[in-house]
């Protein structure tokens, strides 16, 4: 086969292959999902593939919070605890949050939500396994780029939460740590503020409950929703060793995503 051929087969061969991926590519027509979306009048500004998950991006309008949008799609309304569960999980948001004209407590200040084309996929955020933290009894990996934290026990992935790490101008840093000290509920002095279930990084630095708006919002600190910074306080041990380090904030996949006009 000369070479006209083989770029002739190449290109055939990713045809039919986009055509398998990406459901509607061959007919031009959008995944039932992406149609039910748009009906409830949500606007899709992007589309992708993150942490092997498919997804849509839509554009937030005012008065959105998880709840009301998993009600007013009908696919994801049949899976309603799932689909609170999975987007709030996706987006580092906490699921009662509503979108507000301005910046208060409790609203979304994000922009643009994810919507995970497959709820009972679980997100590939972290290796399932890492035997480079084999030796650890445990071991926290905070990724500050992707707004996860991974607990790891003997180098196997056991726990994975979203978490809001510090804004631009108060980055959480990257450095290594051993838990200091645990707190059921610390008082900042700094920011005269209570921090429940505080786990001490180092110095100033704590991992702790707190709200999460859909973007990095802390004065430096980690936070997670109250209900997981009680169980991850409940499960790590003082001396429990750890790093923070920044990756891609959204891991791409190999293959594109599910078609949506």
């Amino acid at each position: 086969m000369n070479s006209r051929g083989k770029n002739f087969f190449v290109v055939i061969l990713a045809v039919c292959l986009l055509a398998v991926w990406v459901p509607g590519y061959a007919q031009k027509e959008d995944s039932p999902l992406c149609s039910e979306i748009k009906a409830a009048g949500f606007k899709i500004v992007d589309s992708g593939v993150a942490y092997g998950v498919p997804f849509v991006k839509i554009k937030i309008p005012l008065g959105l919070s998880i709840t009301s949008l998993c009600r007013s799609v009908p696919s994801l309304s049949r899976e309603f605890s799932r689909c609170c569960n999975r987007l709030a999980f996706f987006n580092s948001l906490n699921p009662n949050y509503i979108k507000t004209r301005t910046s208060e407590s409790h609203s979304i200040e994000a922009d643009a939500l994810k919507i995970p084309l497959d709820l009972r996929r679980v997100p590939e955020v972290f290796p399932g396994i890492d035997p480079s933290l084999s030796t650890y009894e445990q071991y926290l990996l905070v990724d500050i780029g992707k707004n996860f934290l991974a607990l790891y026990e003997r180098g196997e992935l056991t726990r994975v939460f979203p978490i809001s790490p510090g804004k631009p101008g108060d980055r959480t840093p990257l450095f290594s740590f051993r838990i200091q000290s645990k707190d059921e509920n610390h008082w900042s002095s700094i920011y005269e503020t209570w921090m429940p279930w505080s786990l001490q990084m180092q110095g100033p630095y704590y991992i702790h409950g707190g709200v999460l708006p859909g973007r990095s919002d802390s004065a430096g600190c980690v936070r997670m929703p109250i209900e997981d910074a009680e169980q991850l306080f409940k499960l790590v041990k003082v001396g429990t060793p750890g790093r923070v380090i920044e990756t891609s904030k959204v891991q791409q996949g190999i293959y594109p995503a599910p078609f949506c006009r």
